[in-house]
Protein backbone atom coordinates (compact mmCIF):
# COMPACT_ATOMS: atom_id res chain seq x y z
CA UNK A 1 0.00 0.00 0.00
CA UNK A 2 1.54 3.40 -1.07
CA UNK A 3 0.56 6.16 1.13
CA UNK A 4 1.08 9.47 -0.69
CA UNK A 5 2.97 11.79 2.09
CA UNK A 6 0.88 15.19 2.73
CA UNK A 7 3.29 18.11 1.42
CA UNK A 8 4.03 20.75 3.52
CA UNK A 9 4.17 24.88 3.57
CA UNK A 10 7.96 24.18 3.31
CA UNK A 11 7.67 21.81 0.55
CA UNK A 12 5.89 24.45 -1.40
CA UNK A 13 7.82 27.03 -1.19
CA UNK A 14 11.05 24.51 -2.34
CA UNK A 15 8.38 24.19 -5.41
CA UNK A 16 8.21 27.69 -5.61
CA UNK A 17 11.97 28.68 -5.07
CA UNK A 18 12.64 25.79 -7.81
CA UNK A 19 10.45 27.38 -10.20
CA UNK A 20 11.95 31.03 -10.01
CA UNK A 21 15.20 29.63 -9.92
CA UNK A 22 14.71 28.06 -13.54
CA UNK A 23 13.22 30.99 -14.90
CA UNK A 24 16.38 33.22 -13.88
CA UNK A 25 18.39 30.36 -15.42
CA UNK A 26 16.71 30.56 -18.60
CA UNK A 27 17.25 34.38 -18.84
CA UNK A 28 20.93 33.93 -18.37
CA UNK A 29 21.09 30.93 -21.17
CA UNK A 30 19.01 33.20 -23.49
CA UNK A 31 21.12 36.33 -22.13
CA UNK A 32 24.88 34.62 -23.07
CA UNK A 33 22.76 33.01 -26.19
CA UNK A 34 22.10 35.92 -27.38
CA UNK A 35 24.87 37.73 -26.89
CA UNK A 36 27.29 35.05 -28.85
CA UNK A 37 24.63 34.78 -32.12
CA UNK A 38 24.03 38.37 -32.94
CA UNK A 39 26.48 40.61 -30.93
CA UNK A 40 29.58 38.00 -30.90
CA UNK A 41 31.93 40.92 -31.70
CA UNK A 42 30.53 42.89 -29.01
CA UNK A 43 33.99 42.20 -26.87
CA UNK A 44 36.03 41.02 -29.70
CA UNK A 45 40.00 41.19 -29.36
CA UNK A 46 42.39 39.26 -30.68
CA UNK A 47 42.64 35.58 -28.88
CA UNK A 48 38.79 35.46 -28.97
CA UNK A 49 39.81 36.40 -33.31
CA UNK A 50 42.02 33.80 -33.92
CA UNK A 51 40.04 31.16 -32.22
CA UNK A 52 37.20 32.18 -35.08
CA UNK A 53 39.79 31.97 -37.57
CA UNK A 54 40.89 28.22 -36.67
CA UNK A 55 37.48 27.34 -36.73
CA UNK A 56 37.52 27.92 -40.47
CA UNK A 57 41.36 26.46 -41.41
CA UNK A 58 39.80 23.46 -39.51
CA UNK A 59 36.91 23.36 -42.12
CA UNK A 60 38.92 24.05 -45.08
CA UNK A 61 41.25 21.45 -43.90
CA UNK A 62 38.83 18.76 -44.29
CA UNK A 63 37.54 19.10 -40.57
CA UNK A 64 40.89 18.68 -39.46
CA UNK A 65 43.34 21.28 -37.65
CA UNK A 66 45.78 21.63 -40.56
CA UNK A 67 50.11 21.10 -39.96
CA UNK A 68 50.46 25.02 -40.99
CA UNK A 69 49.12 26.36 -38.35
CA UNK A 70 51.50 27.41 -35.64
CA UNK A 71 49.17 26.80 -32.26
CA UNK A 72 50.34 28.12 -29.04
CA UNK A 73 49.54 26.21 -25.99
CA UNK A 74 47.07 23.11 -27.29
CA UNK A 75 45.67 21.73 -30.33
CA UNK A 76 41.80 21.51 -31.16
CA UNK A 77 40.51 18.69 -31.35
CA UNK A 78 37.23 18.32 -29.43
CA UNK A 79 37.15 22.18 -28.74
CA UNK A 80 34.40 24.57 -29.87
CA UNK A 81 36.21 25.82 -33.26
CA UNK A 82 36.30 22.03 -34.07
CA UNK A 83 32.36 22.24 -33.69
CA UNK A 84 32.13 25.40 -35.59
CA UNK A 85 34.28 24.15 -38.36
CA UNK A 86 30.96 21.62 -39.19
CA UNK A 87 28.46 24.75 -39.18
CA UNK A 88 30.32 26.77 -40.78
CA UNK A 89 29.27 25.61 -44.25
CA UNK A 90 25.76 25.38 -42.55
CA UNK A 91 25.30 29.35 -42.54
CA UNK A 92 26.37 30.36 -45.52
CA UNK A 93 30.22 30.60 -44.31
CA UNK A 94 29.81 33.12 -41.60
CA UNK A 95 32.51 32.45 -39.17
CA UNK A 96 31.17 34.81 -36.57
CA UNK A 97 27.72 33.05 -36.93
CA UNK A 98 28.93 29.71 -36.68
CA UNK A 99 31.23 30.17 -33.40
CA UNK A 100 28.31 32.33 -31.88
CA UNK A 101 26.62 28.66 -32.37
CA UNK A 102 28.96 26.54 -31.49
CA UNK A 103 29.52 28.53 -27.88
CA UNK A 104 25.60 28.39 -27.27
CA UNK A 105 25.60 24.47 -28.24
CA UNK A 106 28.75 23.65 -25.66
CA UNK A 107 27.13 25.97 -23.33
CA UNK A 108 23.89 24.05 -23.06
CA UNK A 109 26.12 20.61 -23.40
CA UNK A 110 28.03 21.56 -20.14
CA UNK A 111 24.78 22.28 -18.21
CA UNK A 112 23.09 19.13 -18.91
CA UNK A 113 26.06 17.27 -17.88
CA UNK A 114 26.11 19.73 -15.00
CA UNK A 115 22.47 18.23 -14.31
CA UNK A 116 23.15 14.98 -14.73
CA UNK A 117 26.20 14.71 -12.05
CA UNK A 118 24.13 16.96 -9.58
CA UNK A 119 21.25 14.52 -10.32
CA UNK A 120 22.96 10.97 -10.15
CA UNK A 121 24.93 12.23 -6.34
CA UNK A 122 21.55 12.93 -5.07
CA UNK A 123 20.72 16.27 -5.08
CA UNK A 124 16.80 18.11 -5.51
CA UNK A 125 15.97 20.50 -8.42
CA UNK A 126 16.55 22.92 -6.10
CA UNK A 127 19.44 22.40 -5.21
CA UNK A 128 20.70 21.44 -9.07
CA UNK A 129 19.59 24.81 -10.29
CA UNK A 130 20.95 26.45 -7.14
CA UNK A 131 24.34 24.76 -8.24
CA UNK A 132 24.54 25.92 -12.05
CA UNK A 133 22.96 28.68 -11.67
CA UNK A 134 25.42 30.30 -9.29
CA UNK A 135 28.14 29.06 -12.18
CA UNK A 136 26.69 31.35 -14.28
CA UNK A 137 25.90 34.65 -12.33
CA UNK A 138 29.65 34.78 -9.96
CA UNK A 139 31.33 35.73 -13.23
CA UNK A 140 32.00 39.71 -14.47
CA UNK A 141 30.02 40.05 -17.89
CA UNK A 142 32.75 38.95 -20.81
CA UNK A 143 35.37 38.94 -18.56
CA UNK A 144 37.91 35.90 -19.09
CA UNK A 145 35.91 33.19 -16.49
CA UNK A 146 33.03 33.81 -18.86
CA UNK A 147 35.00 33.37 -21.92
CA UNK A 148 36.06 30.29 -20.74
CA UNK A 149 32.93 28.72 -20.32
CA UNK A 150 30.13 30.27 -22.27
CA UNK A 151 30.90 33.13 -24.25
CA UNK A 152 32.62 34.12 -27.46
CA UNK A 153 35.78 31.59 -27.65
CA UNK A 154 34.67 29.09 -24.52
CA UNK A 155 38.19 28.15 -24.36
CA UNK A 156 37.66 25.54 -21.60
CA UNK A 157 34.16 24.11 -22.08
CA UNK A 158 35.81 21.08 -23.14
CA UNK A 159 37.89 20.34 -19.86
CA UNK A 160 34.96 20.74 -17.83
CA UNK A 161 32.78 18.70 -19.95
CA UNK A 162 35.27 15.62 -19.47
CA UNK A 163 35.37 16.67 -16.06
CA UNK A 164 31.77 16.06 -15.27
CA UNK A 165 31.63 12.93 -18.00
CA UNK A 166 34.96 11.71 -15.58
CA UNK A 167 32.92 12.01 -12.38
CA UNK A 168 29.42 10.55 -13.66
CA UNK A 169 31.94 7.70 -14.87
CA UNK A 170 33.72 7.14 -11.60
CA UNK A 171 30.18 6.90 -9.51
CA UNK A 172 29.47 4.24 -11.76
CA UNK A 173 32.41 2.28 -10.99
CA UNK A 174 31.88 3.34 -7.26
CA UNK A 175 28.21 2.01 -7.41
CA UNK A 176 29.17 -1.02 -9.32
CA UNK A 177 32.69 -1.43 -7.47
CA UNK A 178 34.43 -2.41 -10.71
CA UNK A 179 35.60 -0.56 -13.69
CA UNK A 180 33.71 -1.80 -17.01
CA UNK A 181 36.29 -2.21 -19.90
CA UNK A 182 33.87 0.20 -22.03
CA UNK A 183 34.54 3.04 -19.50
CA UNK A 184 38.13 2.08 -19.85
CA UNK A 185 39.22 2.24 -23.50
CA UNK A 186 36.29 5.45 -23.71
CA UNK A 187 38.57 7.37 -20.82
CA UNK A 188 42.06 6.24 -22.05
CA UNK A 189 40.90 7.55 -25.37
CA UNK A 190 39.73 10.79 -24.05
CA UNK A 191 43.10 11.31 -22.21
CA UNK A 192 44.86 11.10 -25.25
CA UNK A 193 42.56 13.38 -26.75
CA UNK A 194 43.02 15.79 -23.71
CA UNK A 195 46.79 15.57 -23.81
CA UNK A 196 46.92 17.26 -27.34
CA UNK A 197 44.84 19.88 -25.81
CA UNK A 198 47.64 20.93 -23.45
CA UNK A 199 48.05 20.19 -19.45
CA UNK A 200 44.77 22.13 -18.62
CA UNK A 201 42.74 19.10 -18.31
CA UNK A 202 45.49 17.34 -16.28
CA UNK A 203 44.93 20.12 -13.54
CA UNK A 204 40.92 20.27 -13.75
CA UNK A 205 40.32 16.35 -13.97
CA UNK A 206 42.52 13.82 -14.01
CA UNK A 207 45.12 14.92 -10.81
CA UNK A 208 41.54 15.72 -8.69
CA UNK A 209 40.28 12.71 -9.14
CA UNK A 210 43.09 10.60 -8.81
CA UNK A 211 43.52 12.69 -5.42
CA UNK A 212 40.36 11.76 -4.74
CA UNK A 213 40.03 8.39 -4.89
CA UNK A 214 43.13 7.87 -3.17
CA UNK A 215 41.84 9.92 0.03
CA UNK A 216 39.07 7.77 -0.01
CA UNK A 217 41.08 4.80 0.39
CA UNK A 218 42.87 6.68 3.00
CA UNK A 219 39.87 7.17 4.75
CA UNK A 220 38.39 3.54 4.12
CA UNK A 221 41.86 2.12 5.78
CA UNK A 222 41.78 4.64 8.55
CA UNK A 223 37.59 3.41 9.43
CA UNK A 224 38.94 -0.09 9.23
CA UNK A 225 36.59 -0.92 6.18
CA UNK A 226 37.20 -2.11 2.80
CA UNK A 227 38.14 0.31 -0.17
CA UNK A 228 36.74 -1.95 -2.87
CA UNK A 229 37.46 -2.77 -6.30
CA UNK A 230 41.62 -1.70 -6.37
CA UNK A 231 41.24 -1.69 -10.11
CA UNK A 232 39.20 2.34 -10.03
CA UNK A 233 42.53 3.28 -8.50
CA UNK A 234 44.71 1.83 -10.97
CA UNK A 235 42.24 3.05 -13.92
CA UNK A 236 42.28 6.45 -12.37
CA UNK A 237 45.97 6.22 -11.77
CA UNK A 238 46.33 4.99 -15.97
CA UNK A 239 44.50 7.57 -17.26
CA UNK A 240 46.29 10.26 -15.43
CA UNK A 241 49.38 8.99 -16.21
CA UNK A 242 48.42 9.46 -20.06
CA UNK A 243 46.83 12.78 -20.04
CA UNK A 244 50.22 14.13 -18.11
CA UNK A 245 52.76 12.21 -19.85
CA UNK A 246 50.78 13.07 -23.37
CA UNK A 247 50.72 16.24 -22.56
CA UNK A 248 54.64 16.65 -22.12
CA UNK A 249 55.17 13.85 -24.85
CA UNK A 250 53.02 15.08 -27.81
CA UNK A 251 51.81 18.52 -27.05
CA UNK A 252 54.84 20.59 -28.55
CA UNK A 253 53.35 23.66 -26.95
CA UNK A 254 53.43 22.75 -23.36
CA UNK A 255 55.28 25.68 -21.54
CA UNK A 256 57.99 24.53 -18.99
CA UNK A 257 57.94 26.21 -15.33
CA UNK A 258 60.69 25.95 -12.92
CA UNK A 259 60.46 25.74 -8.88
CA UNK A 260 59.80 28.95 -7.18
CA UNK A 261 60.26 27.78 -3.40
CA UNK A 262 62.00 30.76 -1.89
CA UNK A 263 59.45 33.57 -3.21
CA UNK A 264 55.96 31.09 -3.03
CA UNK A 265 54.68 33.46 -0.42
CA UNK A 266 55.62 36.45 -2.45
CA UNK A 267 54.30 35.54 -5.56
CA UNK A 268 50.85 34.44 -3.36
CA UNK A 269 50.00 37.58 -2.05
CA UNK A 270 50.97 39.70 -5.11
CA UNK A 271 50.01 37.35 -8.19
CA UNK A 272 48.04 34.29 -7.24
CA UNK A 273 45.72 35.66 -4.54
CA UNK A 274 44.41 38.83 -6.65
CA UNK A 275 43.85 36.25 -9.31
CA UNK A 276 41.70 34.40 -7.40
CA UNK A 277 39.95 37.09 -6.17
CA UNK A 278 39.17 38.35 -9.12
CA UNK A 279 37.14 35.35 -10.33
CA UNK A 280 34.10 36.23 -8.49
CA UNK A 281 32.89 39.79 -9.19
CA UNK A 282 33.39 40.54 -5.84
CA UNK A 283 32.07 44.25 -7.17
CA UNK A 284 28.12 43.08 -7.68
CA UNK A 285 26.63 42.95 -4.41
CA UNK A 286 29.79 41.72 -2.37
CA UNK A 287 28.07 40.84 1.07
CA UNK A 288 26.55 38.40 -0.94
CA UNK A 289 29.35 36.45 -2.75
CA UNK A 290 30.79 36.69 0.27
CA UNK A 291 28.53 34.99 1.88
CA UNK A 292 28.04 32.53 -0.74
CA UNK A 293 31.60 31.51 -0.26
CA UNK A 294 31.22 31.20 3.41
CA UNK A 295 28.15 28.90 2.91
CA UNK A 296 29.81 27.04 0.39
CA UNK A 297 32.84 26.38 2.47
CA UNK A 298 30.69 25.06 5.26
CA UNK A 299 28.92 22.70 2.76
CA UNK A 300 32.16 20.93 1.72
CA UNK A 301 32.69 20.60 5.32
CA UNK A 302 29.93 19.02 6.57
CA UNK A 303 30.32 16.65 3.57
CA UNK A 304 33.58 16.03 3.95
CA UNK A 305 33.54 15.49 7.85
CA UNK A 306 30.20 15.06 8.86
CA UNK A 307 29.38 12.84 6.32
CA UNK A 308 32.27 11.10 4.21
CA UNK A 309 34.39 10.73 7.31
CA UNK A 310 32.38 10.33 9.92
CA UNK A 311 30.02 7.55 8.28
CA UNK A 312 33.47 6.21 7.03
CA UNK A 313 30.84 4.88 4.06
CA UNK A 314 33.31 5.24 0.97
CA UNK A 315 31.97 2.52 -1.20
CA UNK A 316 28.54 0.57 -1.18
CA UNK A 317 27.43 -2.05 1.28
CA UNK A 318 26.70 -4.70 -1.70
CA UNK A 319 27.80 -4.13 -5.00
CA UNK A 320 24.87 -2.08 -6.59
CA UNK A 321 23.04 -0.29 -3.85
CA UNK A 322 24.21 1.79 -0.62
CA UNK A 323 21.96 2.55 2.45
CA UNK A 324 22.16 6.26 2.25
CA UNK A 325 24.56 6.93 -1.29
CA UNK A 326 26.24 9.53 0.61
CA UNK A 327 29.50 7.49 -0.80
CA UNK A 328 28.86 9.19 -4.36
CA UNK A 329 29.30 12.51 -2.81
CA UNK A 330 33.69 12.06 -2.52
CA UNK A 331 32.86 12.85 -6.70
CA UNK A 332 32.39 16.33 -5.50
CA UNK A 333 35.65 16.93 -4.07
CA UNK A 334 37.40 16.79 -7.32
CA UNK A 335 35.86 20.22 -8.12
CA UNK A 336 37.93 21.37 -5.10
CA UNK A 337 40.99 19.77 -5.76
CA UNK A 338 41.24 20.88 -8.92
CA UNK A 339 41.06 24.86 -7.60
CA UNK A 340 43.98 23.31 -4.67
CA UNK A 341 46.01 21.73 -7.39
CA UNK A 342 46.00 24.88 -10.04
CA UNK A 343 47.29 27.22 -6.47
CA UNK A 344 49.64 25.01 -5.39
CA UNK A 345 50.86 24.85 -8.97
CA UNK A 346 51.42 28.60 -9.40
CA UNK A 347 52.29 29.43 -5.97
CA UNK A 348 55.16 26.83 -5.73
CA UNK A 349 56.68 27.60 -9.81
CA UNK A 350 57.11 30.37 -12.08
CA UNK A 351 54.26 29.51 -14.22
CA UNK A 352 52.25 32.11 -15.23
CA UNK A 353 49.39 32.46 -13.24
CA UNK A 354 45.99 34.14 -14.24
CA UNK A 355 41.98 34.09 -13.62
CA UNK A 356 41.18 31.61 -15.58
CA UNK A 357 43.51 28.84 -13.84
CA UNK A 358 41.11 29.49 -10.60
CA UNK A 359 37.35 28.97 -12.37
CA UNK A 360 37.08 25.66 -10.44
CA UNK A 361 35.92 28.59 -8.16
CA UNK A 362 32.56 29.15 -9.80
CA UNK A 363 31.98 25.33 -9.53
CA UNK A 364 32.99 25.41 -5.98
CA UNK A 365 30.68 27.84 -4.37
CA UNK A 366 27.86 26.48 -6.28
CA UNK A 367 28.10 22.73 -5.52
CA UNK A 368 29.06 23.69 -2.20
CA UNK A 369 25.98 25.60 -1.36
CA UNK A 370 23.65 22.91 -3.02
CA UNK A 371 26.12 20.34 -0.22
CA UNK A 372 24.86 23.29 2.61
CA UNK A 373 21.06 22.87 1.54
CA UNK A 374 21.19 18.71 1.05
CA UNK A 375 22.09 18.43 4.58
CA UNK A 376 20.66 21.31 6.31
CA UNK A 377 16.84 21.69 7.67
CA UNK A 378 14.72 22.37 5.04
CA UNK A 379 12.68 25.18 6.31
CA UNK A 380 15.89 27.14 5.60
CA UNK A 381 16.28 26.73 1.66
CA UNK A 382 13.99 29.73 0.69
CA UNK A 383 16.71 31.56 3.22
CA UNK A 384 19.01 30.95 0.82
CA UNK A 385 17.70 30.54 -2.33
CA UNK A 386 16.12 33.89 -2.09
CA UNK A 387 19.41 35.89 -1.80
CA UNK A 388 20.87 33.85 -4.78
CA UNK A 389 17.46 34.62 -6.98
CA UNK A 390 18.06 38.35 -6.08
CA UNK A 391 21.66 38.39 -7.02
CA UNK A 392 20.70 36.40 -10.44
CA UNK A 393 17.99 39.40 -11.28
CA UNK A 394 20.76 41.94 -10.79
CA UNK A 395 23.70 39.64 -12.68
CA UNK A 396 21.18 38.97 -15.67
CA UNK A 397 20.27 42.85 -15.86
CA UNK A 398 24.25 43.59 -15.92
CA UNK A 399 24.93 41.07 -18.49
CA UNK A 400 22.49 42.09 -20.55
CA UNK A 401 23.28 45.66 -20.58
CA UNK A 402 27.16 44.75 -21.41
CA UNK A 403 27.11 42.27 -23.75
CA UNK A 404 24.04 43.55 -25.86
CA UNK A 405 22.29 46.60 -25.54
CA UNK A 406 26.07 48.18 -25.20
CA UNK A 407 27.36 46.30 -28.22
CA UNK A 408 29.12 48.97 -30.14
CA UNK A 409 30.89 47.05 -32.81
CA UNK A 410 30.58 49.30 -35.46
CA UNK A 411 32.08 52.03 -33.82
CA UNK A 412 35.62 50.29 -33.03
CA UNK A 413 38.00 51.50 -34.94
CA UNK A 414 39.18 47.94 -36.24
CA UNK A 415 35.51 47.89 -37.56
CA UNK A 416 35.90 50.81 -39.73
CA UNK A 417 39.64 50.05 -40.66
CA UNK A 418 38.16 46.61 -42.14
CA UNK A 419 35.04 48.66 -43.51
CA UNK A 420 37.64 50.99 -45.07
CA UNK A 421 39.21 48.25 -47.10
CA UNK A 422 36.44 46.77 -47.97
CA UNK A 423 34.62 49.92 -49.69
CA UNK A 424 38.34 50.31 -51.76
CA UNK A 425 38.10 46.92 -53.29
CA UNK A 426 41.34 45.98 -50.75
CA UNK A 427 41.23 42.19 -49.43
CA UNK A 428 44.37 41.46 -47.70
CA UNK A 429 46.37 43.64 -45.28
CA UNK A 430 48.88 43.05 -42.52
CA UNK A 431 49.18 44.18 -39.03
CA UNK A 432 51.26 43.15 -35.62
CA UNK A 433 48.82 40.48 -33.55
CA UNK A 434 47.11 42.90 -31.62
CA UNK A 435 45.11 44.07 -34.65
CA UNK A 436 45.21 41.71 -37.34
CA UNK A 437 42.78 38.66 -36.46
CA UNK A 438 40.76 41.10 -34.80
CA UNK A 439 40.03 43.14 -37.98
CA UNK A 440 39.59 40.41 -39.80
CA UNK A 441 36.92 39.00 -37.36
CA UNK A 442 35.29 42.31 -37.45
CA UNK A 443 34.83 42.40 -41.39
CA UNK A 444 33.87 38.67 -40.78
CA UNK A 445 36.57 37.48 -42.85
CA UNK A 446 35.59 39.69 -45.63
CA UNK A 447 38.71 41.39 -45.66
CA UNK A 448 41.88 39.36 -44.32
CA UNK A 449 44.83 41.53 -42.39
CA UNK A 450 47.23 38.94 -40.97
CA UNK A 451 49.73 39.15 -38.14
CA UNK A 452 53.86 39.95 -38.36
CA UNK A 453 55.81 39.73 -35.97
CA UNK A 454 57.01 43.50 -36.23
CA UNK A 455 56.25 46.00 -39.37
CA UNK A 456 60.23 46.79 -39.32
CA UNK A 457 60.44 42.99 -40.76
CA UNK A 458 57.29 41.96 -42.09
CA UNK A 459 57.93 38.16 -41.58
CA UNK A 460 54.69 36.18 -40.72
CA UNK A 461 54.17 35.83 -37.01
CA UNK A 462 54.32 31.97 -35.33
CA UNK A 463 51.78 32.56 -33.24
CA UNK A 464 47.82 31.45 -34.08
CA UNK A 465 48.69 31.95 -37.67
CA UNK A 466 49.10 30.04 -40.74
CA UNK A 467 51.85 29.71 -42.57
CA UNK A 468 50.02 29.72 -46.09
CA UNK A 469 48.92 33.48 -45.34
CA UNK A 470 52.52 34.46 -46.07
CA UNK A 471 54.18 34.77 -49.47
CA UNK A 472 55.59 32.19 -50.74
CA UNK A 473 52.68 29.66 -50.21
CA UNK A 474 50.65 32.90 -51.07
CA UNK A 475 50.59 34.82 -54.13
CA UNK A 476 52.74 37.98 -53.70
CA UNK A 477 50.19 39.59 -56.65
CA UNK A 478 47.46 42.47 -55.92
CA UNK A 479 47.35 45.71 -53.47
CA UNK A 480 48.14 45.04 -50.49
CA UNK A 481 47.55 47.53 -47.08
CA UNK A 482 49.70 47.94 -44.33
CA UNK A 483 47.99 48.62 -40.91
CA UNK A 484 49.39 50.65 -37.89
CA UNK A 485 49.32 52.97 -35.10
CA UNK A 486 51.75 56.45 -34.39
CA UNK A 487 53.38 53.98 -32.00
CA UNK A 488 54.72 51.87 -34.97
CA UNK A 489 55.54 54.71 -37.09
CA UNK A 490 59.54 54.19 -36.59
CA UNK A 491 59.17 50.47 -37.54
CA UNK A 492 56.91 50.88 -40.92
CA UNK A 493 59.31 53.62 -41.27
CA UNK A 494 62.74 51.39 -41.26
CA UNK A 495 60.71 48.73 -43.90
CA UNK A 496 60.13 51.57 -46.05
CA UNK A 497 63.56 52.60 -46.39
CA UNK A 498 65.19 49.33 -46.47
CA UNK A 499 62.65 47.65 -49.45
CA UNK A 500 61.18 51.23 -50.71
CA UNK A 501 57.92 49.63 -52.13
CA UNK A 502 55.88 51.40 -54.75
CA UNK A 503 52.97 53.34 -52.76
CA UNK A 504 49.40 53.45 -53.61
CA UNK A 505 47.58 55.23 -51.55
CA UNK A 506 48.02 56.17 -47.65
CA UNK A 507 44.93 57.44 -45.21
CA UNK A 508 44.34 57.67 -41.75
CA UNK A 509 41.48 55.70 -40.59
CA UNK A 510 40.88 56.85 -36.99
CA UNK A 511 43.81 55.94 -34.98
CA UNK A 512 45.04 53.90 -37.47
CA UNK A 513 47.61 54.52 -40.48
CA UNK A 514 46.89 52.45 -43.53
CA UNK A 515 49.73 52.83 -46.37
CA UNK A 516 48.49 50.91 -49.96
CA UNK A 517 51.83 49.24 -51.58
CA UNK A 518 52.04 47.69 -55.16
CA UNK A 519 52.03 44.27 -53.53
CA UNK A 520 52.53 41.87 -50.82
CA UNK A 521 56.00 41.97 -49.12
CA UNK A 522 55.49 39.90 -45.88
CA UNK A 523 57.72 36.71 -45.87
CA UNK A 524 57.24 33.42 -43.85
CA UNK A 525 60.50 31.85 -42.71
CA UNK A 526 60.11 28.34 -41.90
Amino acid sequence: MVVNKRKTLFDYIEIVCAVVLLLVFLCHVFILSDANIFHYTCHMESDIASETLVATRIFENGFVQPKTWVTSTHDWIIMTPNLAAFIYPLVGNDMNLSMGIACSITMAILVVLMFLFYKQIGFSYLEILLAILLVFILARPADENQRMLFLYAAYYVSHFASLFILLMLYNICLKKDKVPVLFFILTLALSVVNSLQGMHACLFCYMPLLGTELLRRIVAMMKKKKPGNVMILVWLFVISAVALLGSKLLGSYTPGASRNIRHAGEKFTEVVWPNIKAVLDFDRVPVLVALFLIIAIVGYVITFFGKLVKSGETKPTTAYESVSGDYLLWSTLPLLFGFVVCALSEIFTTAESAPRYYLNLLFIVGTGMALFIHYFNKKWIALLAIPVIYYGVIAGQEFYNNLVVCDASEDQATYHVAQWMEENGYEYGYATFDHANYITVMSNNSVKVRGVNNMADMEGIKWLSDKTWYPPYKSTEGATCYIFTDYLQEDFAAFMERVQPTVLETTMVDNYNIVVLDHDYTIWVD
